[in-house]
C-alpha cells in the first residue's frame, strides 16, 4: 500500500503579520505563492509568477507505480479447472495402464480396486490438489499424502515411473517447459511422505 509525504512549509510570523521595524527606505509588499509576503526594496524588479512557482514549488516524495504486470499464478497459466481436469483423466489412465507404477497396489496390503466410483474419487481427489497447490480456488479435503499412502508400500521406482506419466501427459497436452518444470518440482516434493521402500 502506498504512502504520501506531504512537505510542510513554515511562514515567517514577524514579516507576515507586519511587526518589523520599518526601515528608513519604503518597502513594497506582494504575495509569493507557498510563502507567504515577500518584501523587497523600491526598483527591484518582481519576479515573474511562473518563475516564483518553478523555484519555490513544494516537494514531493510520491513513489511511482510499478508499471511491470503481475505474473499469472502456475494454476491459470495451466488453463486452469478445466485443463487440469483433461490432464489428470489421461494420467490415471495412463498410470493405471502402466505396470511399472501398480496403481491398485496388487501383492500389498492397501490393494485397491479400480471400480467407476473409486476412479471418480481419485480423479476428483487429484483435481482438487493439483487445483489448490498451484494458486486455484479449490480446497483439498482429503489426508495428508503421508496417511493417504500409508501400507502401500510404494518403492521409489514406482514413484518415478508414475511421475514419467504425468510427464508424458503434460507433453502430450503442449505444456510449457516453464509450467511444466513448477508442477513437477511441486511432485517431487511429495515423494518423502509417499515412498515407503527404497
Amino acid at each position: 500500500m502506498f504512502t504520501t509525504a506531504f512537505a510542510s512549509l513554515t511562514v515567517c510570523c514577524c514579516c507576515w503579520f507586519g511587526c518589523c521595524k520599518p526601515s528608513h527606505q519604503p518597502v513594497y509588499v506582494y504575495p509569493a505563492p507557498y510563502y507567504g509576503p515577500a518584501i523587497v526594496n523600491p526598483g527591484t524588479p518582481m519576479p515573474h509568477h511562473d518563475a516564483v512557482m518553478e523555484k519555490k514549488a513544494m516537494p514531493t516524495d510520491t513513489p511511482k507505480k510499478s508499471d511491470a504486470p503481475k505474473e499469472k499464478s502456475l494454476y491459470e497459466r495451466l488453463g486452469g479447472e478445466a485443463a487440469i481436469k483433461a490432464v489428470v483423466d489421461d494420467f490415471v489412465a495412463r498410470a493405471a495402464g502402466n505396470p511399472k507404477v501398480n496403481f491398485t497396489r496388487k501383492g500389498t496390503d492397501k490393494e485397491w480396486k479400480p471400480t467407476p466410483e473409486n476412479v471418480e474419487h481419485v480423479k476428483k481427489g487429484l483435481v482438487d490438489l493439483v487445483g489448490m497447490v498451484t494458486g486455484g480456488p479449490q480446497k483439498y479435503t482429503g489426508g495428508s499424502m503421508k496417511d493417504v499412502h500409508k501400507g502401500m508400500k510404494i518403492t521409489q521406482d514406482e514413484f518415478n515411473a508414475l511421475a514419467a506419466d504425468l510427464k508424458a501427459t503434460l507433453d502430450k497436452f503442449k505444456v510449457p517447459a516453464k509450467e511444466q518444470d513448477e508442477l513437477m518440482k511441486i511432485v517431487g516434493s511429495t515423494a518423502g511422505d509417499i515412498v515407503e521402500r527404497k
